[in-house]
């Protein structure tokens, strides 16, 4: 009969198991460095994507408000390298009736037709301008501007006019306004009104130490506080080179520096230059903010 012998697995040295932990270290360190650069990378992607998304906002909403602006009209207030004021249309009617000093308007939401609309409704110290049927010697349509002193709510406005519905518009309010100087005498029932007020758009820094676009208006005589309404951008630099940048130029495209030259406009430039959060590329690289630039050139419309 054989002998049985029972086999002796031998196992693992100190020194092997050493060198296993230390492999096990190095490829753990390698996917955790992947894994963070992944992470890194991602944030700076979606860092990017918020700044692109910013700035096509901001893109979308001054070509809207400044296309409108009528240099010779004198709309353009004040600017410079990085700001301008304006006044912004808010909204139109028409008269459906008037005295020397007052002029009423329909409701919104009239019956028979929609003849009043407001994006803000009308305070004291907002301008109000008047198609003249008349062209009081001016070449094309002629606009007559007034200061609103006072807004007055009307029950049943323009009772017996064809603007608003014996029946329909029964419980409807409409507005009355008061302005100044006297109207002409060429200011009918039928005239057209278009409602502006002085808008500003600047850069503004908030609390976080961060520079947004703000847009502000000038109500009651004093302007009111920003209300970003997109960034973060870079800070603002009187040198043209910030978060905002402002140019007008002529028609033959020479460059428009003084206010006193400003009716002249035909076009407006604006260069907006966002800003993200800082972060690196990867673990070990140097810092950097995300950055990113859009341009925007506005042909004024109303020139005449």
């Amino acid at each position: 009969m054989m002998p049985h012998t029972r086999s002796r697995r031998r196992g693992g040295t100190l020194v092997e198991l050493l060198i296993s932990m230390v492999i096990l270290g190095v490829l753990g360190t390698l996917v955790a460095r992947i894994m963070m650069d992944q992470q890194r990378a991602f944030q700076r992607m979606t860092e990017q994507t918020v700044v692109r998304r910013e700035l096509r906002s901001a893109m979308s909403l001054l070509p809207t408000e400044l296309r409108g602006v009528s240099s010779v009209g004198g709309d353009i207030t004040a600017f410079d390298n990085m700001s301008i004021s304006f006044r912004a249309s808010l909204g139109s009617s028409v008269v459906c009736a008037r005295t020397a000093t007052t002029v009423d308007l329909p409701p919104v939401g009239a019956a028979r037709m929609a003849l009043t609309s407001w994006a803000s409704l009308p305070n004291v110290g907002d301008a109000v301008m008047l198609l003249r049927p008349d062209s009081s010697g001016q070449k094309g349509d002629f606009w007559s501007t007034h200061t609103v002193t006072n807004v007055s709510v009307l029950a049943a406005p323009c009772v017996g006019t064809v603007y608003v519905h014996p029946i329909a518009d029964l419980l409807k309010t409409g507005l009355r306004l008061t302005v100044t100087p006297t109207l002409p005498d060429s200011v009918l029932a039928g005239s057209a009104l278009r409602l502006v007020r002085p808008t500003r758009y600047a850069l503004t820094q908030v609390a976080s130490g961060r520079w947004y676009l703000g847009r502000s208006e000038f109500v009651g005589g004093a302007w009111t506080a920003a209300i970003p309404v997109s960034g973060p951008y870079q800070p603002a630099s009187a040198s043209g080179t910030g978060g905002l940048s402002v140019a007008l130029y002529d028609t033959l495209g020479v460059s428009i520096t003084t206010l006193a030259n400003a009716p002249k406009a035909a076009r407006l430039d604006v260069v907006l230059r966002g800003r993200g959060r800082s972060s690196s590329r990867v673990a070990g690289s140097s810092i950097t903010a995300i950055e990113d630039t859009i341009a925007v050139r506005v042909a004024l419309r109303n020139r005449r």
